[in-house]
């Protein structure tokens, strides 16, 4: 009955750690307030079921959907806070949920409540072993509902938002509302623990969810890892066991076998910072994914996307899916008129007006400091410009955010790549990829058989942009740890994915060789050829010059100079500006 007992809850801190992995591990949100949404879901199934006598399921789920509505409301402020400063938020919010639960009076005070009725799940559940069934289910359930939101397109962008979140609005994806609806999740879930706790030792008390409580939490994901589920569960039966086991096992007195416990836990976890900080599983193991790698090292081969694709038939098939083709008119996609951005005393941008042709690629240079890379960031929405206008298809788009502006149709790279680093090269892909079903919590619960069909469907599409860029065999490799070469080339299949007719490219050609570079020019050739609109900002100008129909000199926040390269090199004083010598 004793270790009945310990793995009762370890099970219930399990669901407590897969909580706090959903908005730490996934969405790179660290919460030190974990215990005291657990604290809300056992005081209101306690106050419920004590003082009203609501069913205990009633009152539960009362108490999740509380936790839950607070949660939301606590993520608002952190949208606008580093994560340091969210951790000082949410451990205000654990201190302000129990002084308000203690200094109730109908809550018990300090002592709390007690004398709980037993939860009843087709029998009153009395004893540890009653428990026993139920938790392994309701586990089960947890870590499937988690699992879902995690590895969904939904949890890729939280992923995403971890790993670099003005990368992820760039490819169009909402990231605030994700960030409000995961922790609004993790809340509620923690909530389940918390009734789950009162439930099963008859009682509710600050004492049991107190700092400390929210610590141990933290630990068993970041012991477990980060990112995967399993490790949750894992952790939790570390921490959990960790006591019982040297004063059952081992033969220690209790207070031998506490010390003894807190020395092990705070070697144990010492040990995994320094030597494996991912945790003991990495994110994204779990023993399918075993088996998966054993299938691709017998084949030699990732998934078979059905041949080679030309750079012609890829560039046909963009054309059509944005339904854009080669014009001859010459038509401005987009308008820039009289954009002016001030940093400071520093003007970086001075009045710009200029245009983007449909069907051409347009070179933007000048000398480091003459704003090339603010214009993009005026473009885009990832700044709002003092003063003027940006146009898209004639639609303003001035001071849209960049999700926004992304879906509207008109993506960009960065000088420094921005890759999802912790994401493999296929993952990267897919997060580009518009329209996924199951990018919204409402696909996920609502309509899963869609989710489930629209998976292949978006995995191939981001596979023929690897097969186009040359990436396929190391679409499993995590992005971070190929050259930087090769992450441009993953940048660039990330942005032909996103199906944009407007594709800014930020030194696209920076940091690859020579043979690449050559490859990389075709391919933006060929997007121009079928009707697709490209800016490139880019030092190289042998590469400008083989590339763009039109150039504009920028220097000091203004355009002083338009034409072809030959033009621009004949004018000795755009030369002495851009190299600093006459």
């Amino acid at each position: 009955m004793y270790w009945v007992d310990v793995l009762d809850q370890v099970m219930i801190f399990a669901i407590l750690a897969m909580s706090l992995n959903l908005l730490l591990g996934y969405a790179g949100q660290l919460s030190v307030a974990q215990a005291a949404f657990a604290a809300i879901g056992g005081y209101t199934g306690a106050y419920l079921t004590t003082k009203h006598g609501m069913p205990s399921g009633w009152a539960i789920v009362i108490g999740i959907v509380g936790a839950t509505a607070i949660g939301m409301l606590v993520s608002l402020p952190a949208l606008l806070l580093s994560n340091e400063y969210v951790i000082l938020l949410t451990l205000s919010v654990q201190t302000i949920i129990l002084v308000i639960l203690t200094s109730v009076d109908v809550l018990g005070g300090n002592l709390g409540i007690v004398d709980l009725p037993a939860l009843h799940v087709t029998k009153d559940l009395l004893r540890p072993s009653d428990w026993l069934v139920p938790l392994i289910i309701l586990t089960l359930l947890v870590y499937g509902l988690c699992s879902w939101i995690g590895e969904s397109p939904f949890g890729r962008i939280l992923r995403g938002i971890r790993e670099d979140q003005l990368a992820t609005q760039s490819l169009g994806k909402d990231v605030w509302l994700k960030k409000v609806v995961v922790f609004g999740i993790a809340s509620g879930l923690a909530a389940l623990g918390g009734a789950l706790i009162a439930y099963y030792n008859g009682l509710v008390a600050p004492g049991l969810f107190s700092f400390n409580t929210s610590i141990l939490i933290i630990a068993m994901v970041v012991l477990g890892g980060r990112g995967n589920l399993l490790g949750s569960i894992l952790g939790a039966a570390i921490v959990i066991a960790a006591g019982p086991f040297f004063e059952k096992v081992i033969k220690m007195d209790a207070d031998k076998a506490s010390l003894a416990r807190l020395l092990a836990f705070g070697v144990l976890l010492i040990v995994v910072l320094l030597l494996r900080p991912q945790g003991l599983l990495r994110e994204g193991w779990t023993p399918m994914a075993l088996v998966h790698w054993l299938r691709r090292r017998r084949r030699g081969a990732v998934t078979d996307v059905g041949g080679d694709i030309s750079a012609e038939s890829f560039a046909e098939e963009v054309a059509a899916l944005r339904g854009t083709s080669h014009h001859e008119d010459l038509r401005p996609v987009v308008t820039v008129t009289d954009v002016s951005k001030s940093f400071g005393g520093i003007r970086a941008v001075d009045g710009l007006s200029f245009e983007l042709l449909e069907g051409r690629i347009t070179g933007l240079i000048g000398p480091n400091g003459a704003g090339k890379t603010t214009v993009f960031n005026l473009l885009t929405g990832a700044i709002p410009p003092d003063t003027g206008t940006v146009l898209l298809r004639g639609q303003d788009i001035t001071g849209f955010p960049i999700d926004r502006v992304a879906r509207l149709g008109m993506v960009r790279s960065f000088q420094d790549v921005r890759v999802f680093g912790g994401l493999t090269v296929l993952d990267n892909v897919k997060m580009a990829v518009p329209g996924q079903k199951g990018e919204s919590l409402s696909d996920l619960l609502l309509t899963p058989w869609r989710v489930v069909r629209d998976r292949s469907s978006t995995e191939r599409q981001a596979l023929r942009q690897l097969d186009f860029v040359g990436l396929t065999e190391k679409a499993h490799r995590l992005a971070g740890s190929l050259p930087f070469g090769e992450q441009k080339l993953v940048a660039l299949a990330r942005i032909l994915a996103a199906e944009a007719e407007v594709l800014l490219l930020d030194e696209p050609a920076s940091g690859i060789d020579a043979e690449w570079v050559d490859r990389m020019i075709d391919i933006i050739q060929r997007l121009r050829d079928h009707g697709l609109t490209v800016c490139i900002v880019e030092h190289n100008l042998h590469v400008v010059e083989r590339m763009a129909d039109r150039i504009y000199f920028m220097e000091s926040g203004r355009i002083s100079a338009t034409g072809t390269m030959q033009d621009l090199v004949e004018d000795k004083r755009l030369v002495e500006v851009y190299f600093g010598q006459p």
